[in-house]
């Protein structure tokens, strides 16, 4: 087990670096001065040189590769170019807002698709199973920021019943924070639920197929506690790699959501750091979101493990 977890934080340590890189060298080298832009209307050649100076964008690329990796592992960040407050506050700031959006809008995913795709697998027979599975797909297809707007027009304008946007903090009381975030939940939520859906449906027909469900149904078991007690568990391991397979499209479904519903998220502030080319505060988010993606995925790896002990052996 030993060696199964050292191999997977070593895959995930150099997914790390391989990232942090991309993540340098792609904004470092994208088009446009951010001393120009920093400076705006005053930037004059001298202005913009000192200031170009002042960032450390005069020395060679290498040399501002390592010097920013020195500081990222001691979690330096850097300061933005714009706001000139540290990367690692305004990130810190921003992290509880996006983790909050994510968790809730992946719980509920999670809770509502995994029994129906079991139930859809089950009773693919009937006559509404082909209609659901119809919706489901049409589901798959629908933006997140579509069905972001109709929920604050339905909602927020038409009933009037919910906030169309902002962002209440949980020290100003739960109750409040919660209807803040239900809006935004749902819609991403609604994102990621279809394609989990027909995933675990997929599965799940798999599995009803395997002999030991027939040796199930033979002993009287009920179609309930086949369903839930022998084929969802055969099904967990595929689900799992599928969620984190599926944390790109949450991330990405996040920052849009994080736009449309004002909520100042990591999504929000990285879409405004690029927009202004405030670069370290760019580097600082893509390497948050990269360690995120990294590591549940590696939890998800050991976690393997743990439900199947044949993957340890691997």
């Amino acid at each position: 087990m030993l060696v199964y977890v050292a191999g997977r934080m070593a895959g995930a340590a150099l997914t790390l670096l391989c990232v942090s890189a991309l993540a340098f060298f792609a904004t470092a080298l994208a088009p446009g001065n951010p001393a120009a832009v920093l400076l705006g209307t005053m930037a004059t050649p001298e202005r913009v040189e000192a200031v170009t100076r002042q960032l450390g964008l005069d020395r060679p690329l290498p040399t501002r590769f390592v010097i920013w990796l020195g500081e990222t592992v001691q979690g330096n960040l850097g300061v933005s170019n714009l706001s000139h407050k540290p990367v690692t506050g305004l990130l810190m700031d921003a992290l509880p807002v996006t983790l909050e959006l994510a968790g809730l809008s992946l719980l509920l995913a999670v809770l509502v698709a995994v029994p129906t795709g079991l139930i859809l697998a089950q009773k693919r027979d009937r006559w509404w199973s082909k209609p659901a599975m119809a919706v489901i797909t049409l589901g798959i297809s629908v933006p997140g920021f579509w069905v972001g707007l109709m929920l604050i027009v339905l909602f927020a304008v038409t009933w009037r019943i919910l906030p169309s946007g902002g962002y209440v903090p949980v020290s100003r009381g739960l109750g409040l924070n919660l209807r803040s975030m239900i809006l935004p939940t749902l819609s991403l939520a609604i994102y990621l639920a279809p394609a989990l859906i027909r995933f675990v449906r997929v599965t799940a027909q798999s599995v009803l197929k395997e002999p030991f469900v027939d040796t199930a149904r033979a002993k009287g078991l009920g179609n309930f506690r086949i369903l839930f007690r022998h084929v969802a568990p055969n099904t967990w391991i595929n689900t799992m790699t599928f969620v984190g397979l599926q944390l790109g499209v949450l991330i990405s479904g996040a920052i849009v959501i994080e736009v449309i519903f004002s909520l100042p998220g990591i999504g929000r502030l990285g879409l405004n750091a690029v927009l202004n080319r405030d670069y370290p505060v760019v580097q600082g988010v893509v390497l948050v979101a990269a360690v995120g993606y990294v590591f549940v995925n590696l939890a998800i790896d050991l976690a393997y493990g743990l439900v199947d002990p044949r993957v340890r052996t691997r």
